[in-house]
């Protein structure tokens, strides 16, 4: 609703250099996937460039030392596929790529989730396309397998104090290290139709090898968030996030959030899609939304989503394949606690709170609450654990 206010009423101006961008984290729902790309579609016929960005790794030498550096890489909107390899993931290999690479999963109070596959991910983005070029550049080097050590990679990990036994630490990053170790060239034009090179002086004389630099006396830029006015709390957060003393923004961005300064509230947005003849074919509750099973909606909503995506397991969906084995499926999200969540008992840490959790997962560990619990517990249970947890609180 806040991207077509804003291109309807010509906020957003292409020969400026404004950009649409979508960042996928290879975990959501099929409908939410036919929602960008017709979202994308819309906002062609305004001219402004829409853009798939997914995190990525590729390998670097720094000090003559190889390791796995974060990066990202331009998408498009159809699913990935030996016949288009250019096509955006879904089934969980972004997530994956970076559980793999960081060696522990995201929790309620250490999102890197978050931080990693959005915020930097745009930044990185944005220090790219403010240098106004036709695209961008080759990272990692070419040769045809990793060069990466194990022992080396093991040195370098003790030597930053980590505690992960060796074969914990190379099972962990065995999935990461054989993901793409470079990310090629890759122009915009390929990427969005309405693509067209932009002259901005404000930003023209700020480049600095060939990348936009930000804060005072360089680039500054806004960044237009759609968070409503009956969401004060996560409004709050960003506001906190960006401005005034402690902020921990990033130097040069100024974010707004129109819908909030409107007083927008959610059955205005259900208002608005009601009016239109095609819409976001989910709940409109947002059980659904964002990652599938993120561990950031709370007991009670998971419970719900994991209902009815139970109900989904078994379906094909055309123009993308079988939803078992992706993130729309438990079973993915606990597989992922298992194999990347922290065994501190390994690590020699002290475990505190309950002495059966020796894992530090994406609910941590004093919850007692993990994805395989969730599948089994009955809706007395999650009252319970709905008490000890952090409700529904994804911001960014």
């Amino acid at each position: 609703m806040m991207l077509f206010m804003l291109l309807e009423n010509r906020i957003l101006d292409p020969a400026r250099g404004d950009v649409i961008v979508f960042n996928n984290t290879a975990s959501e729902h099929p409908d939410t996937y036919r929602f960008a790309r017709d979202c994308e579609a819309a906002s062609c016929r305004y001219g402004v460039p829409f853009f798939w960005i997914e995190f990525q790794t590729f390998e670097d030498s720094v000090g003559g030392e190889w390791s796995r550096r974060p990066s990202y890489r331009l998408v498009n909107s159809r699913p990935w596929s030996a016949d288009n390899p250019d096509g955006f993931h879904w089934r969980g290999e972004v997530f994956e790529e970076l559980l793999s690479w960081s060696c522990y999963v995201p929790n309620q109070f250490r999102r890197i989730c978050t931080q990693k596959m959005k915020l930097e991910t745009t930044r990185m983005f944005l220090t790219d396309w403010l240098a106004a070029k036709d695209g961008i550049r080759h990272l990692g080097h070419h040769g045809k397998t990793s060069r990466i050590s194990a022992d080396s990679m093991y040195a370098r990990h003790r030597r930053n104090q980590g505690r992960v036994p060796k074969d914990i630490l190379l099972g962990k990053r065995h999935f990461v290290l054989n993901r793409p170790h470079q990310r090629p060239k890759q122009r915009y034009e390929d990427f969005s139709p309405v693509w067209q090179r932009f002259e901005n002086p404000a930003t023209q004389s700020r480049v600095f090898g060939g990348r936009a630099r930000f804060g005072k006396g360089a680039v500054e830029y806004v960044a237009f968030v759609g968070l409503r006015g009956d969401e004060q709390h996560r409004v709050k957060r960003v506001e906190d996030r960006n401005i005034g003393p402690g902020a921990s923004g990033y130097e040069g961005e100024h974010v707004y959030m129109p819908l909030a300064d409107m007083a927008v509230s959610r059955d205005d947005v259900n208002d608005f899609w009601d009016k239109q003849d095609w819409d976001l074919a989910l709940p409109s509750e947002g059980s659904l939304s964002n990652c599938v099973y993120c561990f950031l909606k709370g007991a009670a909503n998971l419970k719900a989503v994991h209902a009815k995506m139970e109900a989904q397991r078994g379906l094909d969906v055309p123009g993308f394949g079988p939803m078992a084995g992706t993130p729309c499926d438990i079973d993915w999200w606990d597989e992922m606690e298992r194999r990347y969540g922290r065994d501190l008992k390994a690590e020699g840490r002290t475990i505190h709170g309950n002495p059966k959790n020796e894992v530090l997962g994406f609910f941590g560990a004093s919850t007692g609450f993990s994805y395989s619990v969730l599948r089994e517990s009955s809706e007395t249970d999650i009252e319970e654990f709905s008490e000890t947890m952090l409700p529904c609180d994804c911001t960014e």
